[in-house]
């Protein structure tokens, strides 16, 4: 081939690429299908448990054991945002305070610490982690984008997300990434 037709093949072949990545991350995020009568039996486990102690934006203490959300990473202590984050969760809910825990079917019940990885929700309906990404305090992370099981709420979470992640994989939050510009 000629140095012409050459290029423009290169650019097909390029172009195609670009359309196969796009479809790939639309297709992750596509409607979930209507679900069968099987899959409605168990699709998650819902416990009911109590606030004990709010560890940071992702972490909290409850009468089942530590919870780690489930898809989101909050600024750890000492970092910058972590004040924040941590406050923002202790203002949807307090110790004493009922919440419900979610293992989505398909889930790790726990991570290497012996965490359980749960959604938690208030009894107001409001999602702990949808609300901390929605502020700016956390990154969607620890989902099928980085090689752990896909959970229900993934898209939703990665849509929410306006913090981002430093170099060294640290949150930035919104209010942080601001104070540092």
């Amino acid at each position: 081939m000629s140095s012409e037709p050459m290029r423009a093949h290169r650019i097909r072949v390029a172009a195609l690429a670009v359309a196969l990545a796009v479809a790939a991350s639309l297709a992750a995020c596509a409607p979930a299908r209507v679900p069968d009568a099987a899959s409605i039996a168990s699709p998650t486990v819902d416990v009911v448990a109590t606030l004990e102690e709010i560890v940071d934006g992702d972490t909290v203490e409850t009468s089942a054991g530590t919870v780690r959300i489930i898809g989101i990473d909050a600024p750890e202590r000492g970092e910058c945002g972590y004040d924040v984050a941590t406050a923002l969760v202790a203002t949807l809910v307090g110790p004493g305070d009922p919440i419900t825990l979610v293992l989505p079917e398909g889930q790790n019940p726990e991570d290497r610490y012996g965490r359980l990885l749960r959604y938690v929700d208030t009894t107001g309906g409001v999602d702990v982690g949808s609300a901390v990404l929605g502020a700016g305090l956390a990154v969607a992370r620890y989902d099928s984008t980085d090689g752990y099981p896909a959970h229900p709420r993934e898209c939703d979470y990665r849509a929410a997300q306006t913090a981002t992640l430093s170099a060294d994989g640290s949150v930035v939050t919104v209010d942080c990434r601001a104070a540092a510009g």
